[in-house]
């Protein structure tokens, strides 16, 4: 069971090197059509750039930790999504691990002591106090002067100098360290990058112009045991082969599992999400995770997992799959709006903002009502920053 929820949990990317480091370990696993060992495949195969779930279980295997603090944290990598940032709460991760709380935030201390930095962070306050850290401030100190982020950008010296009890000197080296930090865990990329999109699920028409969903046929291999060399180790007790033989047959299952969850959950968002398909994003149904999670009748943690980090290919453009899933907002006439839809139409605004204008949280909120969203400037707020959105003032400080 828990290999199939950390292989649930992967993205295509992540599932994919998982395989080829498996292969590189296991003669008794077959990939593709072609019946070779993934065992040669993964010798052919040159190295390339690691990803983030790769690179950071390099780094914590390099730490000197006590066992279980190491195997939390190494369970944690599985949970970030791609820009690094950790979705899952301590409670949640306590809970479907069934290991103490305490437990958990040794192992999610271990992960933040990763590069990049700010990675594991819960929180855009978070990652920058992770930053802040890695300049040499003390936690306690990162903390207050992101909670005066405000401050800083109204250049209020004297306000944050008694505040942070701290010289007008300090205050404003402190200043330009704000304007070196990410507003992300792993910084984007400057360029798009030459690896072809890899979507764990299709949308098409078929002939008939009925909707069809698929798995992603480039996303993985298909993986098979090797029956011939079964057949030669038949009867052997070697902790070897046992070992090996039951890590394929538990891979095999897993991805296969894995797989079939994503297709009953895309098959669902075909038939929920009619209007999205046929009309565009800015007509995407209000859903949320328990409805969905109890149509398929699975936990609504093991949906958290399937949706998180994988994408779904629909007219050419790549969409993740937990942007189909938002609570509803009163929309014009009464008529309700998902979040999703709400959160696009709070980017376009901010993207089209005057350079040295940037719109409050207010004057985003009151464009939003006049177009019929019933909407609270707190919840602009809240959703603005989690999209990681920084404020008015900080937007305001970057682009001047």
């Amino acid at each position: 069971m828990q290999a199939n929820l950390r292989i649930l949990r992967m993205s295509a990317t992540d599932l994919a090197q998982e395989i080829e480091r498996e292969a590189g370990e296991n003669p008794f696993l077959k990939v593709g059509r072609s019946g070779r060992s993934a065992y040669d495949v993964a010798l052919d195969t040159m190295a390339g750039a690691l990803s983030l779930g790769e690179s950071l279980r390099q780094q914590i295997g390099a730490m000197v930790l006590p066992d279980p603090v190491r195997a939390m944290a190494l369970y944690l990598t599985g949970e970030l999504r791609d820009d690094g940032y950790l979705d899952s709460s301590v409670a949640e991760v306590a809970q479907t691990t069934g290991r103490p709380v305490a437990e958990v935030l040794e192992g999610l201390s271990a992960l933040q002591r990763c590069e990049p930095t700010g990675v594991g962070a819960r929180t855009l306050a978070e990652c920058l106090a992770l930053q802040l850290g890695d300049h040499g401030l003390e936690r306690m100190l990162a903390d207050r002067v992101v909670a005066r982020l405000s401050l800083f950008g109204e250049k209020r010296w004297a306000q944050l100098a008694h505040d942070l009890r701290l010289s007008a000197t300090e205050v404003r080296r402190i200043a330009g360290l704000l304007r070196r930090l990410r507003t992300r865990p792993v910084p984007e990329p400057e360029a798009p990058s030459a690896a072809p999109l890899m979507p764990d699920l299709v949308v098409e028409r078929d002939r008939a112009g009925a909707l069809r969903v698929r798995l992603g046929r480039r996303a993985l291999p298909s993986l098979a045991i090797d029956r011939a060399l079964l057949r030669q180790v038949e009867g052997h007790s070697d902790p070897f082969i046992t070992g090996a033989r039951g890590r394929a047959q538990t891979l095999i299952r897993a991805v296969q599992a894995r797989g079939r969850t994503l297709l009953r959950i895309g098959q669902r968002l075909v038939h929920d999400q009619s209007r999205f398909f046929a009309l565009g994003p800015d007509h995407l149904a209000p859903m949320n995770r328990q409805e969905m999670a109890t149509a398929l009748g699975v936990h609504p943690s093991t949906l958290g997992r399937a949706v998180a980090g994988k994408g779904l290919l629909w007219e050419g453009a790549l969409h993740p799959l937990a942007s189909f899933f938002s609570t509803p907002l009163p929309g014009p006439g009464g008529a309700p709006v998902s979040a999703q839809a709400v959160r696009l139409a709070i980017r376009r605004l901010i993207d089209a903002e005057p350079a040295g204008h940037p719109l409050t949280d207010a004057a985003v909120c009151e464009r939003l009502r006049d177009d019929g969203v019933d909407i609270s400037r707190r919840t602009v707020a809240k959703y603005r920053e989690w999209m990681r959105i920084p404020p008015s003032s900080e937007r305001r400080r970057r682009k001047g």
